[in-house]
């Protein structure tokens, strides 16, 4: 009878403690807890930038970059808040930043080849670009930012030509123009 009860008891222990291995530790169920902040406070700054309330985006995101300075979004956020303000030192301070949080951040390397090209700095511009597609060969915006270069700046129409068509595949909604920016590189090759 008693070690019936003792099989019990040990039987008893084995199913509790199985129950035990399966549910999350408090270490886990913190850092779940950490990420859903986060991701509920970046998408709020987001929300803020979409509404134009520029001022309000920019002290999330820079709240978010003291809490999370291993997160590379916020910082690019932020160095897209100051290129659109017009502060290209603040911007490529912030996008820099962001490269050293993430390498591979598409959106930092493509604004970067953007303020490279804007200071005539066009080698440097061309390898922004092509350095944001190959992380993301498909990444629209730098597709077509190369071809600008390409084909505006370093008079490279034909090269231009493949990556306009490239971008007519690769964006959801290519531009207007772009069927007027193909017909007139082929006109220049």
């Amino acid at each position: 009878m008693k070690s019936i009860k003792a099989c019990g008891l040990c039987l008893s222990v084995i199913v509790a403690l199985s129950g035990c291995a399966t549910a999350p530790t408090p270490q886990e169920s913190d850092v779940q807890a950490e990420q859903a902040v986060l991701e509920a406070s970046f998408s709020e700054a987001v929300q803020a930038m979409e509404q134009g309330d520029l001022a309000e985006a920019r002290t999330r995101f820079e709240q978010l970059a003291r809490d999370y300075p291993d997160k590379a979004g916020p910082m690019a956020n932020l160095g897209i808040i100051a290129f659109q303000e017009g502060d290209t030192d603040t911007a490529k301070q912030w996008f820099e930043s962001a490269l050293a949080v993430n390498p591979e951040h598409v959106q930092a390397l493509n604004h970067l080849g953007v303020i490279a090209r804007n200071a005539g700095e066009f080698d440097e511009a061309e390898r922004y670009y092509r350095a944001a597609l190959a992380v993301d060969p498909n990444y629209a915006p730098a597709i077509l930012n190369l071809a600008f270069l390409l084909d505006i700046y370093l008079g490279n129409p034909a090269d231009a030509v493949d990556l306009y068509e490239r971008y007519q595949s690769a964006a959801s909604e290519p531009h207007p123009r772009l069927e007027d920016w193909i017909f007139d590189a082929k006109n220049r090759i």
